[in-house]
């Protein structure tokens, strides 16, 4: 299964990592100033000495710290060793003794090639050992400093997350009130104004929200009115088609048609049937959100074998073979009736329709029942078998009772396994 991230979560890991980075980012950033700036501080003193100092060739001066010679030769040997004498003039270089990037210097060695005003060269060097400063005893050990520094930005980052979790609560707290109030809409209540979500964004898509949610509550209804309708409507005339079909066959025993004529009527009869449990299961399944309908017996083996018998007419003509497996000691199952009648009817129906030559096989045992169907001929157009108006019903019915529904597709069979249970 695969773990949605949380939105909160992500957020709070990217602002926390991202001011973070920034803090450290500028930490760094100050701390390359400060230095820069103690450097550049250095060199402008070791400028000046270049101009105001008189050296001459073997005779190097020491003034405050710094040493000026005339000469690469005259400056001190631990400089020489660390500095290549082919300095360029005007550039301060500088070597560091440390142990790590996070420690603080042990030793520091600078040098500057500048000449004097009247164009003499000037070597200035500069030599910071660890054991020539001086000695403080109030002084904070390194490693103490670098623990001092690493626990106040720890502090700052458990503060401000701190802050940033007060706020996002804040921010938080109007939006499950908005989630909340969108997953308890319902008919009853989706008249009702939205209640106020603080935010101007959320009120908007709250409104939004209730807009598309009546939209599509309104052509719901309209439609589940259509079919309502349009069933209703149509039963009179398949009544009328049905009885006058009827006629026809009562003539038949006294002036027998001819028999191109009794196919057409047989033709008539089939599409009659067929258009007549159509309009029930559309007008079942519009009226059914009305009916409180409770469950009843309903023995499966009887209700198999009868609607086999009243589809019969959809295999004349074809070369099928029929199947029929039903436990007569284990058929009766409590469900609605009328909802089991038409899926059972689709499915069969469906079978029978798709089978042009082949092998019907159903198969009931306890609240299962099984419909098989394969095909030996194939048209030369593809049409996928036991599929239909009929079968889609069917699923919208099988969906709103829970029951256990499998199809198993192949192209040598089409199987369907509805569990009433």
């Amino acid at each position: 299964m695969k773990i949605r991230i949380s939105l909160r979560l992500y957020f709070f890991a990217s602002i926390v990592l991202v001011s973070s980075l920034m803090a450290i980012g500028f930490s760094l950033l100050s701390a390359n100033y400060f230095i820069d700036g103690l450097d550049k501080g250095l060199k402008g003193i070791m400028l000046e000495l270049s101009k105001t100092t008189e050296v001459e060739d073997g005779h190097p001066k020491t003034i405050v710290g710094f040493n000026v010679a005339s000469r690469w030769e005259d400056l001190p040997e631990i400089i020489q060793s660390r500095f290549d004498p082919s300095i360029e003039v005007g550039v301060l270089y500088k070597e560091e003794d440390k142990a790590s990037m996070f420690t603080l210097p042990e030793n520091l060695f600078f040098v500057l090639n500048y000449p004097s005003p009247e164009g003499e060269p000037r070597y200035i060097s500069r030599i910071m050992l660890e054991e020539n400063r001086p000695k403080i005893e109030d002084n904070i050990q390194p490693a103490t400093q670098m623990l001092r520094i690493a626990i106040t930005g720890l502090a700052a980052i458990a503060l401000f997350s701190f802050f940033l979790i007060m706020l996002m609560k804040k921010i938080a707290k109007p939006i499950e009130s908005l989630r909340n109030w969108a997953k308890s809409l319902n008919h009853s209540n989706l008249q009702k104004t939205p209640p106020d979500f603080t935010y101007n964004e959320l009120n908007t898509l709250a409104t939004i929200i209730r807009s598309s949610l009546i939209s599509a509550h309104d052509s719901l209804t309209r439609e589940q009115q259509f079919l309502s309708y349009a069933s209703h409507e149509l039963r009179t005339p398949i009544s009328v088609v049905r009885s006058n079909v009827e006629l026809l066959n009562r003539l038949n025993e006294k002036t027998p048609l001819t028999e191109k004529q009794q196919l057409t009527v047989q033709r008539i009869e089939r599409a009659v049937l067929t258009m007549s449990d159509l309009t029930n299961t559309l007008l079942w399944l519009s009226r059914r959100d009305e009916q409180q309908i409770e469950s009843e017996p309903v023995n499966l083996s009887e209700e198999i074998n009868t609607l086999c018998g009243e589809l019969d007419y959809l295999l004349s003509g074809k070369k099928v073979k029929l199947l029929i497996n039903t436990d007569d000691e284990n058929s009766i199952i409590n469900t609605e009736a009328t909802s089991c009648h038409i899926v059972l009817t689709n499915l069969i129906r469906n079978a029978y329709q798709h089978t042009q030559g082949g092998v019907v096989h159903i198969t009931q045992h306890g609240s299962r029942v099984t419909v098989m169907n394969s095909n030996n001929t194939y048209s030369t157009e593809h049409i996928a078998m036991g599929y239909g108006l009929g079968l889609q019903l069917s699923e919208k019915i099988i969906k709103r009772y829970g029951w256990g529904y499998n199809i198993y597709d192949t192209p040598e069979r089409y199987e369907v396994v509805v569990d009433f249970g």
